[in-house]
Formats: C-alpha cells, structure tokens, sequence
C-alpha cells in the first residue's frame, strides 16, 4: 500500500513516518507540533478552526490559546515559517488557521512490516551537536540583540535544539550516567510540605528550615525532589486547609509523592515525624532527640533505609550549629525576608560566619537585595579559598552567582560568561542537577544579552534538560517566560505576549513576586510597540501593585520606568513626568546605565511634545550617551532621532544635520532593522525641510524598511511624519496613500488619530473629520489638541510626533 508524502519550499512532510525534514535533514518534533502540522496539510484546502485544531491534536477542548499560540510559532519555525511572513501558515483573526504554501504531493510505497522506525533521538553518531545547528529561519533575525536586565533567568527553545542539547551533554561530559542519573525516577518526583511545628513561636523558622533540611538530604541520597522555593510558593498564602495546600503542590509540580513533616517540641526534646503519602504504600517514620535539627537527621535516615536509599551528608564535629544557621537563613530567604536572612547570617558566631557555605548564602542575599559590590567582594573572596579539587560543586555555585552579579552590577557579559563556564565545567560530572541547570542558565542570560542567539539557544537547551528532572516546575516557568522575552526581542511581540501573559499567570501561582514583576515589564514594552496603550498601562499597574513589597532596587526602578511610560502613552503626562524625574535622580551614576537612559529618552520626547526643545536637547543627549549597550539599540535610535528633531525645532540645522549623519554611520553597524529605520526618519525629515526633491524616495524606504520589521510602533512613526509632510505639499493623494496604511491604529494611538483628523480636515471631510477628531480629544489624556485640529488656525506644519 502507497502513503502519501508532502512537498513544499525545501520541506518534505511523511505523514506516515511521522517524521519533517528540512532540506534533507530529519527535523526532530514534539508530537503536538507534528500533529498541527500534519492537520493543516490535510486540510489545505480550507482554514481549519481554532477549537477544531484543539480537538483533533489534543483529543480534548480545554487547552488555552497561549498553549496553540505555542505550538504553532514552533511549527511555523520548523518550516522556516514566521508569524510575520506566514507564508506557510496563515492565521485567520478571530477564527484559525489555514495551510497556504503550495504542497506536491507523491506516493511512496509503504515501509515492509518489520521495518523500525527510526527512534525520537538517532545514533549518536548522526546527531547534529547545537553548536553547529543552523535552524530555519529568516535570514534578517540572524543578529538580535537581548536585553540582559529583563530576561528572567531561563529561556526556553525549540524541541530540536532541546533533543540535540540533552545528546551532547551526555556523550561530551558523560555528565549523568545511569548511576547517578534520577530520570529513571523521574515520574516519582518527592515534594517536602512545610514543617507543621507543634511548639511556641520562637520555633516558626523550623516550618521551612527543617523542611530545607530533608528536602536536602533526600536529594543528596539521588532522589528527586521538588525544589523548596516552589513549595513554599504554592504553600505561602496559608489561606487554605493543608489538603487544599498539598493538592496543589501535586497538581503544580506533578509530585506523585508527598512527604508531610511534623515536628512536636515535648517534654522530653523533640520529636520529628514524617509521613510519606504516594500513588502506592503510604510511610511513616519518626525520631527524637534534644534537638530538633538532629532529630529530622535522624527521621530523614530512618527513611532512607526505608526507601533503600544511603545518605551522603555525613555530619563532622560543630556541623550541627552551622546547619541549624543555614537553615534558618534559607527559610528567611524562600520567604523573600531579606533582611531577616542577613540578621541570622550576620548574628552566627564568628568561627561559623567563615565558612563558606555562609559567605555564599550571604552572597547570595546582596545579590537579591541589588548590593552588588557586597555580593562580589564575598564571591571573589571565596574563589580565592575554594579550589576546583578540593570542592568542585560549591566553587561551581560560587561562579554561578558571581555571572549573576556580572550580569547585573557590570552589565560585563564577557566575565559572566567566564564564570558560568567554569561553573558549567566542574558540574558536568557531578549528581547536582539543578546547580547545572543554573550554570547554563547564565550562560545562556550573557550569549543573548551579547547578542549570540544560536549559542545563548544551545545552553538554555541544556539548562531545561538539567533542570526538568529535578523537578523544578518554577524554574521552568521561568524558561517559559523567557522564551516570551525572546520572541519579542525578535520583533514577534504577538506570540511573545501570549507566552508572557501564561507565564505571568504561573509565577502569580507560585506567588514568584520578582518573576512576576519581570514579566509584567516585558509585557508593558510588547503593547506599546503593537499600540496597544491601555493594555499596557493595565499590565503595569498589576505590578505596580506588587511593588510594595518588593526589595529589590534595580526591579523596582525597572517597573517604575515601564509604568511611566505606560503613563505617558495614554497622556498621563505629569503623572509620568514626575515618576521620570525621580528615577533619574535615584539611579547611581555610571550603574543602571539602561534605565537611565530609557528614563532620559522618554523625558526627551515628552519636552519636545510640550514645546520644549532646549530641555528635550538635553535629555536626548544624555540617553544617546547611557544607551550604549547593543541590547539598547533601538531604543538609542529612537533618543538619537528625538535629538534630531529637538536641535532642528531650535533653528540648529548644521547641528542637526551633523547629528543625523553620526546617528545614520551608527545605525550601520547596530544590525537591527529598527535602527536603521530611525535613522532614515531622520535623514528624510531633513532632506523634506530642506526642499529636497528626493525627500519622498528617503521617506518611502524607511516605510519599507519599517513595514518589513513589522513593528506597529515603528510603522506608525514614519508615516505620521510623511504624512503631515504630504499634508504641507498639499499632495494629499500621497497623504491619504500612507496614512490609510497606520489607520487600523487611530482608535488607539494619539498621532495617528490626530494626523486622520488634519487629512480629513484637509480634504473637507467635515463630519468624518469632526468624528476623527472626538476621538483624538478621547485619546489626548492630558496632551493638548492643536488649533490646527479644531480648524482655529491654517494646518501648518506640526512636529513630527515620536513614538
């Protein structure tokens, strides 16, 4: 019997092999994105609808639109498709999808009965390792750069990559072999509950530092356990009864086992019970002793005999004292009590304070509270101690902190990369998989923020496969939300929203107030560059809401810049105007350079909006200046074309014209399609004022250059300012030509509503153009309408309005 195979572009589709290849080679996919792209081929013929895809690829209705939003964007990509291209799946608003590249269709003779397929990872031997990876894609994304201070610690990539990673971190590293590998035991992954302490209050730090302790011992005994930030996250509210809060530590991190603590203080000293409940045989041990830490040592080990586990923490003389600090340190921390940490670290006798174990967990408290120069002097000093022979897995941790503060403090994308690597090195045969999967995190947050996408891919391909058998449903979370973060780096802030707003809703499960915060951030810059202010303003102010109880200065100054201008996009002018001026005063000079000059840049526009060319001068200069890391680049283009105009409306042409020309040699170089369209805008502006004859070809190649991006924001800047050009050139053919293309965008976005409301007025459209301009009036907030808008005064030239 023949089967069918499909042809298209360089893609070859074997429904019945189940298998994709791209130019001749075997793509590696999830099955659901298999699925989705074996039904829309079959169903070429007509747009298939959304709950119709569900239903045929899950078998089921109740799946989101963030989880089909997902699994599409991954089979547009394995076909060298884009949701800005869609040349090969087109979506359908408000209904589907519809296959639309052109299929060959060929028979092929069924495979004789007893032929093996080839299985989901090939003979080592054929696997592509990731460094050599070149995925499909469109050639214009090959240099993106990240923005480091807003990735959220994990990114998450394409199946393919995830497969090829997991095969070259086992045969380059032999890191886990199956003695020491846990994925045989993964689908009984043990979740600690907080400690139930039966005892005064004095007591209360054993409910999660006890709970720290077994989770600890049993891990190191090569069991998997949920990492305790995530049950302490889902357990944190206490609002509901202990089975409500035990479910939904199983259902958030699929536990199939979960271990009950309780630790009673008596007469007699104390006794530790736990109680294991699990899919089989339900355990119960307990002990006691004088001491409660030593007690749960002992429970923990009547366990593991239980289990036929061995312990590996032996415990030497004064270990005892320094566990009991640490664990009261790791509960203040896994309830974001920074300073309550740092008081039980710093009040530890002397003699413990020096070791390292504490110098690292005081460490790591600067890094979460932003004191950076602490957390370095700590770490630095521990590398000096800790030698790779002697304690290969804690000068890994060290290292991994210290690309943390390299990140954060330096913004030095080349030392963090140094460190992780190092971390990544000494990991690699060690049983620690979470400690790994944090190593490769930071390598993967420094390749991206240096702009090195296909390496920064790799290694958070290699930082999920880590961390997925550990069970860490909060970290991978994290994975997700990043991948949101890329996406819109790229410019696909549709589909980078979708993921953004799912993991926002898992982090605000996990009760993960940083994650969250980060999230809302990155969903605040998606809508306005879709135009999308009143959505952007609502994500900003969800987290306004959690910044009270933030301690963090660098996340709380990244919300208070995206709210101001959230604020600013729907003309809350002295509201943004005032949170503006205060950051810029808050932020430390020669630190925090890309808040700065974010701050700068959108004080320059709003001066220059209100008339107020000499001041917006001043703070466009200042942003270009801070703006200077790669990450920054278009929003540096954006301060550079807001200098441009200021120094012009100032009757400083010459200086204007020679701040054009540097912004147009830079933008050369940036290698974004942003930067370069700024630029244009620029360029063509002067050229129009000017009198140029070629002013028109300057400004039709930065639309083009903006509409192939396919960023609403950047669209819109160019053709409000062609537009209000074409108006003055009373070619208002050519005006109603550009301005009919950013149309879709008047009901939400003020320039654009203002420029329909002067070309209707231009036209003599009078009930069109009173009907533009209520609008425009509705969108104003605290922006004033020109009398050349209400018809008072002739529609002279206005400003070019910057967005």
């Amino acid at each position: 019997m023949a089967h069918l195979l499909y042809r298209f572009g360089n893609c070859t589709v074997d429904p019945a092999a189940r298998e994709l290849r791209y130019a001749g080679e075997l793509v590696t996919l999830s099955p659901r994105v298999f699925d989705c792209l074996a039904y829309l081929i079959e169903h070429r013929d007509r747009a298939v609808g959304r709950d119709e895809l569900i239903a045929a690829v899950w078998g089921r209705v109740d799946v989101t639109d963030a989880l089909l939003g997902q699994t599409i964007l991954k089979a547009r990509r394995a076909v060298a498709d884009s949701g800005d291209g869609q040349n090969v799946i087109r979506t359908i608003p408000r209904f589907g999808y519809r296959w639309v590249a052109e299929i060959g269709v060929e028979n092929r003779p069924a495979p004789p009965a007893n032929l093996q397929l080839p299985p989901l990872i090939a003979d080592p031997a054929s696997v592509v390792e990731p460094g050599n990876i070149t995925a499909p894609a469109d050639p214009s994304l090959t240099r993106r750069h990240i923005s480091g201070r807003k990735l959220i610690a994990y990114i998450g990539v394409a199946m393919l990559v995830v497969i090829a990673a997991a095969w070259f971190m086992l045969k380059r590293h032999d890191a886990i072999t199956p003695a020491q590998s846990p994925v045989g035991e993964s689908a009984h992954v043990i979740a600690v509950l907080p400690v139930v302490v039966d005892a005064s209050p004095e007591w209360s730090w054993l409910r999660l530092g006890l709970m720290d302790l077994i989770a600890v011992r049993l891990r190191n005994a090569g069991l998997n356990v949920v990492p305790s930030d995530n049950v302490v996250a889902l357990t944190r509210t206490g609002d509901s009864d202990a089975e409500t809060m035990a479910e939904a530590v199983r259902v958030a991190t699929g536990a199939r086992q979960l271990l009950a603590p309780k630790a009673t203080h008596t007469a007699t000293g104390w006794l530790v019970r736990l109680d294991v409940h699990g899919d089989d045989d339900d355990l119960e041990v307990e002990a006691h002793d004088d001491d409660a830490v030593a007690a749960t040592r002992t429970a923990v080990t009547l366990l593991l005999d239980r289990l036929g586990k061995h312990s590996a923490t032996q415990d030497g003389p004064g270990t005892l004292s320094l566990a009991t600090i640490q664990q009261r340190a790791e509960a203040a921390l896994l309830t974001d009590d920074l300073s309550g940490a740092r008081r039980i670290i710093e009040a530890a006798p002397a003699a413990l304070r020096a070791f390292p174990e504490l110098r690292l967990q005081l460490a790591r408290v600067d890094l979460r509270g932003g004191q950076m120069a602490a957390a370095r002097q700590h770490l630095e000093g521990l590398l000096r101690e800790i030698s790779a022979e002697a304690n290969p897995v804690l000068r890994a941790r060290v290292l991994t902190t210290l690309s943390s503060v390299a990140r954060y403090s330096d913004e030095n994308n080349a030392e963090a990369l140094r460190a992780c690597s190092e971390a990544v090195a000494l990991l690699t045969r060690s049983n620690d998989l979470g400690a790994l999967g944090r190593a490769y995190t930071g390598c993967g947050v420094a390749n991206a923020s240096a702009g090195r996408y296909d390496a920064a891919m790799a290694d958070f391909a290699r930082a999920r496969i880590a961390l997925e058998v550990t069970g860490d449903a909060l970290s991978i979370a994290r994975v997700e939300a990043n991948e949101g973060v890329l996406e819109t780096k790229r410019g696909h802030y549709a589909e980078g929203m979708a993921m953004l707003r799912q993991a926002a809703d898992r982090f605000r499960r996990f009760g993960a107030r940083n994650e969250l915060i980060l999230s809302m951030s990155n969903e605040v810059d998606a809508h306005l560059a879709l135009l999308q202010p009143g959505e952007a303003l609502a994500a900003s102010e969800r987290g306004w809401a959690q910044l009270p109880q933030h301690e963090n200065a660098d996340t709380r100054r990244e919300l208070q810049l995206q709210h101001a201008r959230a604020l600013a996009a729907n003309g809350r002018i002295g509201e943004a105007a005032a949170l503006l001026s205060a950051l810029a005063n808050a932020v430390i000079p020669g630190q925090e350079q890309s808040v700065l000059g974010l701050t700068r840049a959108t004080q320059a526009r709003l001066e220059l909006e209100s008339g107020r060319a000499p001041a917006a001068i001043i703070h466009a200069r200042a942003a270009v200046a801070a703006l200077a890391h790669a990450d920054d680049a278009r929003e540096r283009g954006m301060a550079w074309l807001t200098l441009v105009r200021a120094l012009h409306a100032v009757s400083s042409s010459d200086e204007a014209s020679v701040a054009a020309q540097e912004f147009s040699s830079w933008a050369a170089t940036a290698g974004i399609t942003a930067t370069s369209v700024y630029a244009g805008l620029a360029d063509a502006e002067l050229r129009w004022v000017a009198q140029r004859n070629d002013a028109a070809t300057a400004y039709e190649h930065a639309l083009h250059d903006a509409e192939s991006a396919g960023i609403p924001a950047d669209v819109v800047a160019v053709a409000v300012s062609w537009g209000h050009a074409a108006i003055d050139a009373g070619d208002l053919e050519r005006a109603s030509s550009v301005i009919g293309r950013v149309a879709r965008w008047a009901d939400s976005d003020f320039a654009c509503s203002l420029l329909q409301t002067r070309l209707y007025q231009a036209l003599g459209r009078e009930a069109a153009w009173h009907s533009a301009l209520q609008r425009a009036r509705g969108l104003a907030g605290e922006r004033s309408i020109p009398p050349w808008a209400t018809g008072t005064t002739p529609a002279l030239t206005p400003p070019p309005s910057g967005h």
